[in-house]
């Protein structure tokens, strides 16, 4: 148990282990995520958005209550009290009413799993060439799994491929997953399985937000 804390404190970004005065504790479905918006991977890790939801508003001047349903610019006030404009879709994240949501495919899309190695499902845009089209080739939208890294925020294939990589940080899993056969591996429940078992075994560290 000593060795996977260890490790799990190895795997926090070392821009926030320079944070010594954060008390670090792990996730749980309890733990509660700010509402704003997240300019970079590092927001979310502190749980600290760039943009705070509260400081968000319309073209109006009006507070934007709801990210989900945002179309168009939204503005913060800065510093020095001017309005700056910016798009939605131009930031990494964001989190609404506690739920984190994350730049993929077309879009933004929630967290649907949270641990050391997240689970998102996305909508992404394939092409396929069609001889019989008059421009050669057709789009259409598919629904794609992805781990998203909570080391460095990486989106990662949901296949075997990516869980060994992930696995080089435990070895007893990674022994255990290779010993599978080939196609035991690249089974989907098989790589979900793993991806629990590995977050069960590395804590996801996060901020204390308890009062």
């Amino acid at each position: 148990m000593r060795s996977l804390l260890l490790i799990s404190l190895l795997s926090i970004p070392r821009i926030l282990l320079a944070q010594m005065d954060t008390v670090w504790v792990p996730w749980t479905r309890e733990y509660t995520f700010g509402d704003g918006i997240y300019l970079s991977f590092q927001d979310l890790r502190r749980n600290a958005p760039s943009i705070p939801l509260r400081a968000i508003t319309n073209e109006l001047g009006s507070p934007v209550m709801d990210l989900d349903d945002v179309e168009g610019p939204i503005f913060r006030t800065n510093a020095n009290g001017t309005r700056e404009r910016f798009q939605l879709d131009a930031v990494w994240g964001y989190c609404q009413s506690g739920v984190v949501h994350v730049r993929a495919g077309t879009g933004f899309t929630r967290v649907g799993l949270m641990g050391s190695l997240a689970h998102v499902l996305y909508q992404d845009v394939q092409r396929i060439m069609d001889p019989y089209m008059m421009y050669g080739s057709t789009t259409y939208n598919v629904e794609t799994q992805a781990f998203l890294d909570m080391t460095d925020g990486s989106l990662l294939p949901f296949t075997a491929a990516s869980l060994t990589k992930v696995l080089q940080r435990d070895a007893f899993l990674l022994e255990e997953f290779n010993a599978l056969s080939k196609r035991d591996r690249n089974r989907p429940e098989t790589i979900f399985a793993y991806m629990r078992r590995y977050n069960e075994r590395h804590d996801l560290l996060l901020p204390d937000t308890a009062p």
